[in-house]
């Protein structure tokens, strides 16, 4: 058995290097004067995530190196030390904590959740509730935007998720500037990093929608030469979703990437961007519903003719990186992803124009569940080391409804990808974080993800015994629960076999409360509802 060690009350010193952290252990184990010293110490020199407890047996001063006979937590200035006081808060059994030596550090250091703003549901008592679009209008009231991401911003902050990228960042229907800066205060106290997702020439460029001049809507009004060319199709196709087509609206206009202007304005939107917010970086895309088909761009790409371009890339990155290029909260440097877009990480030849981007940021490739399963046994370190930089990151359509999976049972699947991920050098994961982790089939995927980009070799059985039995009733009820939530995705089943898991969940809802009743009260609604549709 560990030695425990008592703090009946804490002195919370270098309380200015993380508040929140301070926060944290003054409300575990109350502030004061007498109390045990804990020294917060910031290391700006260790990996974003990275930390150490050390608890003293005590003795007083000099019985050990705080010379005070206190604790000692180091973390990276950004997320490091709220990791190490909620870690110590954690251990806290009636105020008495381990003591000893405790270090932690990521396995993957991207990990990220994706997001637009207007199918993000964390608050489920708001009206307006979307579950799927790519260029949708905000359908909910303005202080909804901030109740869905403030629950979801203290999800990520609890299991150690680094960033949440939100698509829709900036809008007027949600407060525009205002809710933007709010949302990333909140965020980066709690060391979560806020990653602005734009459009560059498309998406609505970097203020998504409103009448403001760094809106591209409201740019190409002002300058309709610059407008691209596209397709007569403005969309795109996944397989696990089929053929998608956008609506015509202002949403979908795009701008040509050949224009001079479209770059400087694009340039010049970035840095209003970062004078202004204060996000974590910024989630770069070039648009993936059509690409340009003017004269100008066709000369340039050589008759490229995809749903996106990579000369387009190639044209724009370098002046939007450089300008990017800068500190940000905590005086860390900001987090860019570039979308390389989905299922071509193994093609190679296609990749050539990205060869001269800048090799500071991380590039993000996506795959759909189907071209995953298909394929994952090719992702090794050697393909990774031939892609064109060094820092790179899988994120997936997998666990979404562009896969048709918004709300299905898939946290295997993302364990797989981090421990694969981990084992072939790339340096993230990232997943859809739309669905609130009230419904438990996403609670389950998000606490696999996050253990498991955490720790890509954590052993499947001991993630299943230790984070998922408890939360069912028992390692029996759990199974039972997959493959109940299983069902629901299975085209083929009838409503007398959903009627069956129904009758299932009722029983354990009788037999459960709190928290994991409620979980099979979810799984007994929704398997009612498939039955009467199947009916």
């Amino acid at each position: 058995m560990s030695q425990l060690r008592r703090i009946a009350g804490v002195q919370v010193r270098g309380a200015e290097s993380a508040p929140y952290a301070a926060r944290l252990l003054a409300e575990t184990f109350g502030s004061s004067t007498d109390g045990v010293p804990v020294h917060l110490d910031a290391d700006p020199a260790l990996p974003e995530g990275t930390y150490r407890i050390e608890v003293p047996a005590g003795g007083g001063p000099g019985a050990d190196a705080t010379g005070d006979g206190g604790v000692r937590l180091t973390g990276d200035p950004f997320a490091g030390l709220i990791y190490a006081a909620r870690e110590l808060t954690e251990l806290a059994t009636e105020r008495q904590v381990p003591v000893g030596v405790r270090e932690q550090a990521p396995g993957l250091a991207l990990r990220t959740l994706w997001t637009w703003d207007h199918s993000t549901n964390w608050d489920l008592r708001q009206l307006g509730l979307q579950e799927i679009g790519a260029l949708n209008p905000y359908a909910k009231s303005a202080d909804a935007f901030g109740a869905d991401y403030r629950r979801l911003v203290d999800f990520c902050s609890r299991e150690r998720i680094g960033g949440i990228v939100v698509y829709g960042l900036l809008r007027d229907a949600h407060g525009g500037v205002d809710a933007a800066r709010d949302l990333c205060g909140y965020a980066n106290e709690r060391g979560v990093r806020i990653i602005a997702g734009i459009g560059v020439n498309a998406y609505g460029g970097i203020y998504f929608d409103g009448r403001h001049r760094y809106n591209l809507a409201t740019w190409l009004r002002q300058r309709p030469e610059l407008a691209a060319e596209l397709p007569k199709k403005v969309g795109f196709d996944i397989d696990e979703f089929g053929d998608l087509h956008f609506p015509a609206s202002e949403y979908m206009m795009a701008a040509c990437p050949s224009q001079p202007d479209n770059l400087a304005w694009n340039r010049d939107a970035v840095d209003w961007l970062l004078e202004t917010i204060p996000v974590g970086g910024i989630n770069f895309e070039t648009g993936d519903y059509g690409s340009c088909a003017c004269a100008r761009c066709t000369r340039r790409t050589g008759g490229e003719r995809t749903s996106w371009s990579y000369e387009a890339m190639r044209s724009v990155y370098p002046t939007l990186l450089d300008t990017a290029r800068r500190t940000g909260p905590a005086g860390v440097p900001l987090r860019h992803l570039v979308e390389v877009y989905w299922d071509n990480i193994f093609d190679l030849p296609a990749q050539r124009p990205l060869a001269d981007l800048p090799d500071d940021v991380a590039y993000q490739y996506c795959v759909n569940r189907g071209f995953w399963y298909d394929n994952r046994d090719r992702l090794t370190a050697a393909h990774v080391e031939a892609l064109p930089h060094s820092t790179n990151v899988l994120r997936t359509h997998a666990g979404s409804q562009w896969n048709r999976q918004r709300h299905s049972w898939v946290p295997q699947l993302y364990a797989d990808m981090a421990a694969r991920v981990g084992v072939a050098g790339m340096r993230g994961l990232t997943i859809f974080g739309e669905a609130g982790a009230y419904h438990p089939t996403n609670e389950i995927g998000y606490l696999a993800y996050a253990r498991f980009s955490w720790n890509p070799e954590l052993d499947w059985a001991d993630f299943w015994r230790d984070e998922v039995a408890p939360r069912f009733g028992g390692e029996a009820e759990a199974e039972a629960f997959r493959d109940g939530a299983g069902l629901l995705d299975a085209p083929a089943a009838d409503a007398v076999a959903l009627d069956r898991v129904r009758t299932d969940a009722l029983g354990m809802v009788a037999a459960t409360s709190g928290a994991v009743q409620r979980r099979w009260l979810w799984l007994a609604e929704r398997a009612a509802r498939y039955a009467y549709s199947a009916g």
